[in-house]
């Protein structure tokens, strides 16, 4: 049975290339969630009526955001915020960051569109105690836009260790947009910028509590990952995306509990200067890597 009558509001971002996508995973949220639940997707500004009409109709109680329409009352509501106004106006995860937010009016959902879900669970969106306020999916690395040095010194952010933002249930009344704010204009955060948005979920998690989800339940997918008995949602980000029909088509052949899944979550650690330490160092390994592979490239070229 469902905790309560009144569906949880989550929220999502599409884009127009990911339509197809978005039907099938958020489609197997809606599908397999005990909670009722009902959709609310913001427009990356690429949708057409078309996207409109097959989202419109595939998804059952969803409602649109588009674009246009945020951006009027998004300016409104960060006239004080002059960081996050630049961020969302030149970063489109800045509306994952700052819309989902300030557009809800209780405590948020969010999950992406290549998140897709295997089998009936219950208690996903449920804060498991009065002292956590954050909930995510754990990552396998530290995906991070500080450097390891930046965990040092009097004004630095503590950070929730190995935080993914693809799936996230957070307490409105602990949103803290004067923070984000502050996080949003330190320059030197920026190493990584494309994962700006995710660090900043990171530091605030750890401000106001912050559980991951079980990593055998809710799973960022990887090459060598297995369909169990115990995966209920995987997130099949772009390198691993093309294995996603794999997934689905093994997962008809599955014979499920007629019990939902319950989530279970538990408290990670904190993110420590050797752990982020180790993800730099991978970063500049892979650079000099692809450095050395320019010459080879000029060489055949010039054949």
């Amino acid at each position: 049975m469902a905790d309560s009558i009144t569906p949880i509001t989550v929220h999502g971002l599409v884009c127009h290339r990911d339509i197809n996508l978005a039907l099938t995973c958020l489609g197997s949220l809606l599908k397999f969630s005990v909670q009722p639940l009902q959709l609310v997707i913001h427009d990356d500004g690429s949708l057409t009526s078309e996207d409109t009409e097959k989202l419109l109709g595939g998804l059952k109680n969803s409602t649109i955001i588009f674009r246009r329409e945020a951006d009027e009352q998004m300016a409104e509501l960060l006239k004080q915020h002059p960081n996050c106004y630049k961020y969302r106006r030149d970063h489109v995860y800045g509306l994952k960051l700052l819309d989902i937010a300030l557009l809800s009016y209780s405590d948020f959902a969010y999950c992406d569109s290549d998140i897709l879900f295997f089998q009936p669970f219950n208690h996903l969106f449920h804060f498991p105690d009065a002292n956590t306020s954050a909930l995510f999916m754990r990552d396998y690395v530290d995906a991070y836009s500080m450097l390891p040095w930046h965990l040092i010194g009097v004004n630095k952010p503590n950070l929730v260790s190995k935080v993914n933002a693809g799936l996230i249930f957070f307490r409105k009344s602990a949103y803290d947009l004067d923070f984000i704010d502050w996080f949003l204009g330190q320059e030197q955060f920026r190493h990584k910028v494309k994962w700006l948005e995710q660090t900043c979920w990171a530091a605030l998690g750890h401000r106001v509590g912050c559980q991951q989800w079980n990593t055998e339940q809710v799973v960022l997918i990887r090459p060598w990952s297995q369909l169990t008995d115990d995966l209920v949602a995987g997130h099949f980000v772009g390198e691993i995306r093309h294995h996603l029909d794999e997934f689905l088509e093994e997962s008809k052949k599955m014979t499920y509990s007629d019990e939902p899944a319950e989530i279970m979550t538990f408290m990670p650690p904190d993110c420590n200067l050797v752990e982020l330490g180790q993800v730099h160092a991978m970063r500049q390994l892979k650079r000099l890597r692809n450095y050395q592979k320019i010459p080879n490239l000029l060489r055949q070229k010039s054949l």
